[in-house]
């Protein structure tokens, strides 16, 4: 399974999947809306593979079950990435901290999920230069986090730091 098909890693990541003739599940806000699945459709029809579509919400709890059965590996690559909003809670703090936990309590109630692969974006550990000031060490790891971001600052930096720290608790 991969959330957040639509998006440009993920894009690949699912056209990669097909092409090894595996059967990929994704999920999307709304079935009806064939404009936005289009292109994965037209990948689907030139692969080995195929491609399933579940309907499904980051703020809805359980709502990735269905798309999860039968899965073994998931790919959760969804998070909404704008860098123009008017409420930064509602549209980027929100679906990423939320919707994370959301997603993560599913795969670990859906029996056919052995592996979860989470990637993640370098800006949960830095949006700058000084944001490396106080690291001790010579390359960037899982112990640095971004401090400068915030709610007003940057804010899509700020959900993808929060997203990520929530995953330690």
């Amino acid at each position: 399974m991969v959330t957040g098909a639509n998006a440009y890693v993920a894009n690949w990541l699912v056209k990669n999947l097909l092409d090894e003739g595996l059967t990929v599940h994704t999920a999307v806000i709304n079935l009806n809306n064939k404009k936005k699945i289009a292109h994965l459709i037209e990948v689907a029809e030139k692969a080995e593979g195929a491609i399933k579509f579940f309907e499904s919400d980051l703020l809805k709890n359980g709502s990735y079950k269905k798309a999860m059965e039968d899965c073994e590996l998931f790919f959760y690559t969804a998070s909404p990435i704008t860098f123009h909003v008017k409420d930064a809670q509602k549209e980027l703090i929100d679906p990423a901290v939320l919707g994370t936990e959301n997603v993560l309590n599913s795969a670990n109630e859906v029996h056919s999920v052995k592996k979860v692969v989470l990637p993640s974006s370098s800006l949960a550990m830095v949006t700058y230069v000084m944001d490396t000031i106080n690291n001790t060490e010579d390359k960037l790891t899982e112990k640095l986090w971004n401090e400068t971001t915030s709610l007003g600052y940057q804010p899509y930096a700020y959900s993808k730091t929060l997203a990520k720290k929530r995953l330690g608790k």
